[in-house]
């Protein structure tokens, strides 16, 4: 009788012990198992492991290889959130979705980050993040063989697929394994099933989209921030006919990682409100040059920076070349979009706060909306400077000095030059030496002299350079 108690007491023990063991001390049936998402073990095997698995698909702006780094879009964003984790990125490619899911039921990855719908076939078995962006389906096809010379965009459209009706007796390919990602059933229901569909083993949307603009195909199905990017190269070809409604793009986790799905979900609200997530969409799905490197394309020699197209257009707005604008985000950034000087500066173009959220720009812009906000000081500039320096070349390099030193102390120097027998209308060994020699109590004392002492140097230096790497650009890259 004693004996038996002693047992029962035992295995009261045993068990106990095992419900109030602590889940930092579960152990994964193998190395790449993770812990039971009843546990939350998903997030906290990430942490113990130290590495963070993904999984994407073949779209080349996924992921691509240049000069043995990792690059794109969906690489960048997954390694920015393991950088949050405190710990490294696996990255897997698998062009089947189904594949991928799999492997994410089984545990053998943590994240599916590629472009599936919310409305997937299996979404009891997984649950979605919060959008990282929002795109929409949208029809890929070419443009009419002549269509440049028409002289109207209207007749254009009218000699391609616009609405539902069109597709009629039309075929579309789709990259084989992935019909199921599209949103297909309006297309097939709206047009009586006289739509044909066919899969292209061994192929992607990328791929697809080239095919239709090398002829091979007449009209595939991708998603718009894909097919936009690859319009940038292949200009014969149309992407606005819309296929689907918008959607949201986000990455997959299984059924009840919530841990993990919460720090996603906080994350992705927190860089997506800041603009992070807004420079690297522009990074890959607005600039050709991004477009062409994941494609695995040589890129012209003649490029100066992933913000060319960029520069020269908002250069048109000013009537300067766009090579001087590049020079200039050169010297001040070296093209980092998120470089912080240690005065406050930042971005591309190197303004302070107060004066960026004067010309519309703030920390969280983009790199299109930083570039904006220095044009438009740059048209400030020129405005002021315009009846002191007429000479429009002469006058971009004042321009230049007061973007870096401030118009004021511009101003300073152009009136000691008037004083001095220096000729106020011209930079070099003119208004330039008495900016200079506004750090000297002779000058700098001077009655016309309304803004005080201030060292030149700098400001001297950067006209220099910043016209010296223009007399570069002039050379490398063309108008």
């Amino acid at each position: 009788m004693h004996s038996k108690i002693i047992y029962k007491f035992l295995t009261l023990t045993f068990l106990l012990s095992i419900l109030l063991v602590p889940e930092s001390c579960t152990v994964s049936v193998t190395r790449n198992l993770l812990g039971h998402d009843e546990m939350g073990g998903v997030l906290k095997d990430i942490q113990r492991r130290g590495k963070l698995i993904a999984i994407t698909d073949d779209n080349p702006l996924n992921h691509f290889m240049l000069d043995g780094e990792h690059k794109g879009y969906q690489y960048e964003v997954l390694q920015k959130f393991a950088n949050h984790l405190g710990v490294e990125l696996e990255i897997i490619e698998e062009p089947d979705a189904h594949k991928a899911l799999q492997y994410l039921k089984q545990r053998k990855v943590d994240i599916l980050a590629m472009d599936i719908p919310s409305t997937f076939d299996v979404k009891h078995t997984i649950e979605f993040s919060e959008p990282v962006f929002k795109s929409r389906q949208v029809l890929v096809q070419r443009k009419p063989d002549n269509w440049r010379k028409m002289k109207d965009m209207k007749d254009v459209e009218s000699l391609m697929v616009k609405n539902l009706d069109q597709f009629k007796g039309k075929t579309i390919v789709l990259p084989a394994g992935k019909e199921t990602q599209f949103y297909l059933f309006d297309l097939q229901h709206g047009t009586g099933n006289q739509l044909s569909i066919i899969s292209q083993p061994e192929s992607n949307s990328a791929k697809m989209i080239e095919a239709v603009a090398a002829k091979e195909a007449d009209y595939t199905i991708a998603y718009a921030h894909t097919a936009n990017a690859l319009s940038m190269i292949y200009r014969d070809l149309d992407v606005k006919t819309p296929v689907s409604p918008e959607i949201g793009i986000s990455w997959v986790v299984r059924k009840g990682a919530s841990n993990l799905l919460y720090e996603m979900n906080n994350w992705i609200a927190e860089n997506r409100n800041h603009g992070e997530f807004d420079y690297l969409y522009a990074k890959y799905y607005k600039n050709p040059r991004w477009a062409r490197l994941a494609l695995g394309q040589k890129v012209s020699n003649d490029c100066i920076s992933d913000y060319d197209e960029i520069l020269k257009q908002a250069s048109s707005s000013i009537g300067w070349d766009w090579r001087l604008l590049a020079a200039i985000v050169y010297n001040e950034s070296k093209f980092k979009p998120d470089a912080v000087s240690h005065r406050g500066a930042f971005g591309l173009m190197q303004l302070m706060p107060e004066t960026a959220k004067r010309f519309g720009a703030s920390m969280h812009s983009t790199p299109a909306e930083q570039i904006a906000a220095g044009v438009r000081l740059i048209k400030y500039l020129d405005g002021r400077l315009k009846s002191r320096v007429p000479d429009p070349e002469e006058r971009k390099k004042f321009i230049i000095a007061a973007y870096n030193i401030g118009l004021a102390h511009i101003y300073d120097a152009y009136n000691l030059a008037e004083k001095h027998n220096k000729n106020p209308e011209i930079w070099a060994d003119n208004v330039e030496f008495c900016l200079l020699s506004k750090s000297d109590p002779q000058f700098y004392n001077d009655p016309v002299v309304k803004y005080g002492r201030v060292s030149g140097k700098e400001t001297q230096r950067f006209v220099s350079n910043v016209m010296e790497k223009y007399d570069h650009y002039k050379l490398t890259a063309r108008m």
